[in-house]
């Protein structure tokens, strides 16, 4: 459009001025495209920049968020051990509930979580939402078991269920092990597989010791052994 006129017309002012003016629509049109494509990438570079400044200020109340979560985390374990031990007595009377005292959702983490998701970046909304999805289950399952061991309740406690649910729990655990330093802004968020070692400290930070809960060990490596095959699949 400006360049071909004054090739063609071999710099003849006169011919490139008729042949703008023909074109006058034209490159007006494409003038204004042309701006209305630089205007939207500002426009999008600026809402990326507000996105991560509002993730950074949400991920600064992540750490106080997590440490609610294990102080619950904590308190589930408690309960899942009596309710393995109960279970182990012959002579188990499930009219008379858990001394362990149920714990309850914190409130704080849900606002903090809610944040993050709507400003990181889909990984870590998608980590963030898996544990929010498995903590939803974990609380569920943690009532039914609770609530087993009460008069009238039609539920019977069994073992490998509360081995399973301690299995999640150290899933659990693990997984907000991870969000630590990267709350503080330390180190990037790891989306690999959990491996033993996660599990293991986890069941450590826990108070869940491994000789406590036959085959936990064995029943961890298992099903760590099957979420790889799943995923090599």
């Amino acid at each position: 459009m400006f360049l071909a006129p004054w090739i063609e017309g071999q710099s003849d002012w006169i011919y490139v001025q008729k042949v703008w003016d023909r074109w006058q629509t034209l490159n007006t049109g494409m003038l204004a495209f042309i701006s209305s494509v630089i205007a939207l990438n500002i426009a999008k570079f600026n809402s990326n920049k507000q996105r991560e400044r509002r993730f950074i200020a949400a991920r600064a109340f992540l750490p106080h968020a997590l440490s609610e979560l294990t102080s619950y985390f904590k308190s589930s374990s408690r309960l899942l051990i009596e309710a393995w031990e109960r279970c182990g007595d012959p002579g188990l009377d499930r009219s008379h509930p858990l001394e362990a005292d149920f714990p309850e959702l914190p409130e704080e983490y849900k606002e903090t979580f809610s944040r993050c998701i709507a400003d990181a970046e889909s990984d870590v909304g998608d980590y963030l939402a898996y544990i929010l999805m498995r903590l939803q289950v974990h609380h569920s399952r943690l009532r039914e078991l609770n609530d087993s061991f009460s008069e009238g309740s039609r539920n019977v406690p069994v073992r490998e269920n509360i081995k399973s649910y301690t299995y999640r729990l150290g899933e659990l655990q693990a997984l907000t092990n991870r969000l630590f330093d990267f709350a503080r802004g330390f180190a990037y968020l790891a989306g690999s597989d959990l491996e033993w070692d996660d599990y293991s400290n986890a069941y450590s930070n826990l108070d869940i010791w491994l000789e406590d809960i036959d085959d936990l060990e064995g029943f961890t490596r298992r099903a760590i052994a099957r979420s790889k095959s799943n995923s090599d699949a």
